[in-house]
């Protein structure tokens, strides 16, 4: 028998590029012999399902980190406290993420196009065992946030009261566009009745869901006419952390420059007695502590004195592991100023605050650690540096719970702001007018309750314009923020409508997609149509098995790689070439080394094929 290496030598074929890079990269078939025409096997259509199970998952991931960069800080930061090192941990898994979903989709299209085209389905082992570690690696990443992180997963939902219009706009345009081949498919497909109904009838599942969905959508940015709450002020987090060293001077002034209602800082004191602005428990990651003090690295902040603290570079780490990849555009003079910044006394917060048009200011108040002098009384040490700093009393949003009584006694004028930890009982007792809560705290429901009772409500932490604009509908006082910058040009909510106008758009948009539909499958069908067997012929798809070494092969199969073997006609003259018989088949040389007369006669079985089909 002649072998594929010397066809491939002696024949010339016709150039099936597309074709040959479609079945090359899904299932490494490159060589035209090696393609078939054959029904899927089942392991291959497991195979298939797995792999859109694995792109259902990373489109659901990819989803999810777009959702979670509005904490991607805060990622980083429990990164840092679990690894003890520092690193754009976000950054990468996103990056991750978006290579694995570009690669599962990627993989998908491979197998529509090799449904359309009618190719056997053959996944090259290695996507088989690249697509089994990503699916295992999506639930095992799903089942550590879920306890490690699980505030994200409320926040993903709270997205949807934003995103779900947009992805139900979204999943009918696809599903509308991806009728076509799947018609095609339906039309064309030799699978039983049975299976092709099953298959049918879950297509328009999937559509009517996708349809009806909004049915379900309870979201706040539809509104009535002339019903848009006011904009939400702006309390900005550890100062303006994306331009500048969080909880630095510097970066409470650069706050200062956007239009901002107030400060958010976290406080600790000193050894000595003295309130000092630290977010973490100790001084590793913001300071230069293991080079001034190499032996007290890990010791916590309280255990310094505000002398020693000072002594501290708090700025060169924002230079150096540029946490939000805005160092480098700054300007020389722009990072020696950077390079100056110490850590900053709760005193200069207030003076900081005071001079720009007295902006108000909320902190959290740690308790120092047991052994310190200050443990008993850090509450009263703390208000009467406040005191002391001449900021007036009402610009003080009172956040902690020690010693609330000793407070309301010794400074009526803080306003009493609590957490959702507080009973509501309370509220009248401690005259509570702010509620300061993470977004995964409190529902809509909630803030319009505390509202009912005139209690405002402060959503901590609120980055990215989508988020700010769904509580911006909702109607909330404040939002807390670590990118003042990026919601000070937010001029009114990224979207918002009336319900009229929505119930106007889905409608129109569902009856235009069905009638798509309708059309695609009609048009595929007389495309396709099922015409009625005859048993006299013989099937192109059935397995059988002939002599001459043909093996077990289809007719189509076996026909295809007939003609594939007819030689092109060579020019006139050239006795170089050798001409085969016009039958199309090569002589077969014998043991000897000639060639057999009948091995030169026209096959029998291709013979009966030619004329079945004419």
């Amino acid at each position: 028998m002649v072998s594929h290496v010397r066809l491939e030598n002696q024949q010339n074929y016709r150039q099936q590029v597309c074709l040959s890079c479609m079945t090359g990269l899904y299932g490494c078939r490159w060589k035209r012999y090696r393609r078939s025409t054959e029904p899927t096997t089942v392991i291959e259509k497991t195979f298939l399902l797995i792999t859109i199970i694995a792109f259902a998952f990373m489109a659901m991931w990819l989803y999810y980190w777009i959702i979670a960069e509005n904490s991607a800080d805060d990622f980083n930061w429990f990164m840092w406290t679990t690894t003890n090192s520092w690193f754009h941990w976000f950054t990468l898994v996103f990056t991750l993420t978006i290579i694995a979903f570009i690669y599962t989709t990627f993989l998908v299209l491979l197998a529509i196009a090799h449904c359309i085209t009618g190719q056997q389905l053959h996944l090259y082992i290695v996507h088989k065992v690249t697509i089994i570690i990503l699916l295992c690696a999506c639930i095992a990443f799903c089942i550590t946030l879920t306890e490690l992180w699980p505030e994200e997963w409320d926040l993903l939902f709270i997205s949807l009261q934003v995103t779900a219009p947009i992805l139900q706009i979204m999943g009918v345009v696809i599903l509308t566009f991806l009728t076509w081949p799947l018609a095609g498919i339906w039309w064309k497909s030799t699978s039983s009745t049975a299976f092709r109904w099953v298959t049918f009838i879950a297509y328009s599942c999937l559509l009517l869901f996708v349809y009806l969905c909004p049915l379900a959508f309870l979201t706040p940015c539809m509104l009535g006419h002339n019903s848009l709450p006011k904009r939400p002020l702006i309390m900005t987090h550890k100062g303006a952390p994306m331009l500048a060293p969080e909880n630095t001077e510097l970066s409470f002034q650069k706050a200062a420059s956007y239009n901002i209602y107030g400060f958010e800082s976290d406080v600790r004191i000193s050894l000595d007695g003295i309130p000092f602005l630290m977010h973490d428990s100790t001084l590793e990651r913001t300071t230069n502590v293991h080079k001034v003090f190499p032996n007290r690295t890990k010791h916590s902040a309280e255990s310094f004195t505000f002398e020693e603290l000072q002594q501290l570079d708090a700025g060169s780490w924002f230079l150096q592991k540029n946490p939000f990849y805005t160092a480098k555009r700054m300007s020389k003079a722009e990072k020696q100023q950077i390079k100056n910044q110490t850590i900053p006394s709760l005193t200069k917060l207030m003076q900081v605050a005071k001079h720009y048009n007295n902006k108000s200011v909320i902190f959290d108040l740690f308790m120092p650690p047991s052994g310190h002098p200050y443990r008993g009384n850090f509450t009263e040490q703390t208000v009467s540096f406040i005191k002391a700093s001449g900021i007036q009393e009402h610009q003080i949003w009172w956040l902690s719970d020690f010693k609330r009584d000793w407070v309301l006694k010794n400074a009526p004028d803080f306003e009493q702001t609590a957490t959702t930890s507080m009973a509501p009982k309370d509220f009248k007792r401690f005259q509570i007018v702010h509620m300061n809560a993470e977004y995964s705290q409190v529902t809509d429901q909630d803030i319009q309750d505390f509202k009912k009772i005139n209690i405002s409500t402060n959503i901590y932490t609120v980055n990215k314009p989508w988020l700010y604009s769904l509580y911006w509908c909702i109607g909330v006082k404040s939002v807390t923020s670590g990118a003042c910058q990026v919601l000070q040009s937010v001029e009114a909510p990224i979207w918002h409508t009336t319900p009229q106008i929505w119930r106007i758009i889905w409608i129109l948009e569902d009856c235009v997609s069905l009638i798509c539909v309708v059309l695609i499958f009609v048009f595929q069908r007389y495309r396709f149509p099922r015409r009625p067997s005859n048993p006299e012929a013989i099937s192109l798809h059935t397995n059988r098995t002939f002599p001459h070494n043909h093996g077990k092969k289809s007719d189509r199969e076996l026909l295809y790689r007939s003609n594939e073997d007819t030689p092109m006609p060579a020019p006139a003259g050239d006795a170089s070439i050798n001409h085969r018989p016009h039958n199309g088949y090569e002589d077969i040389p014998s043991p000897d080394g000639t060639s057999s007369p009948t091995d030169s006669l026209p096959d029998p079985q291709h013979e009966e094929i030619r004329m079945t089909l004419e």
